[in-house]
């Protein structure tokens, strides 16, 4: 069986949109944190991570999200969720994380609170 490894990454005016892969865990969160790191060093603040393929967030996975959340919050950044299933949401909201990052069922809304139009 073959696991996405990858995450794909563009931008949305100042926003840097990336979107997870199948399955996050160890190897994918690693990569995620590496380009929000490197989206932070370059002087960006707004993170977007779409969820919408998604299917599985390990203990590691979920490790990393709050190492990413934390980091964006040290630089004075704004984040947000979107397209999360409905267990991952849960996760998230009973790991705390629904507490410091917004989550929205599209991605447009998300990079709406984003830009500050929403």
């Amino acid at each position: 069986m073959s696991l996405q490894r990858t995450i794909q990454i563009r931008e949305e005016g100042d926003t840097l949109v990336v979107c997870v892969g199948a399955y996050l865990n160890s190897l994918l969160g690693e990569e995620v944190e590496k380009v929000v790191r490197a989206r932070l060093d370059d002087g960006g603040r707004r993170i977007l991570l779409n969820f919408q393929g998604t299917r599985l967030v390990n203990s590691i996975g979920i490790s990393f999200v709050i190492g990413i959340v934390e980091k964006v919050m040290e630089r004075e950044g704004r984040m947000a969720f979107c397209g999360l299933s409905r267990i991952n949401c849960d996760l998230f909201r009973i790991t705390g994380l629904a507490k410091y990052v917004r989550s929205f069922e599209t991605e447009k809304e998300a990079l709406d609170y984003l830009s500050g139009n929403a």
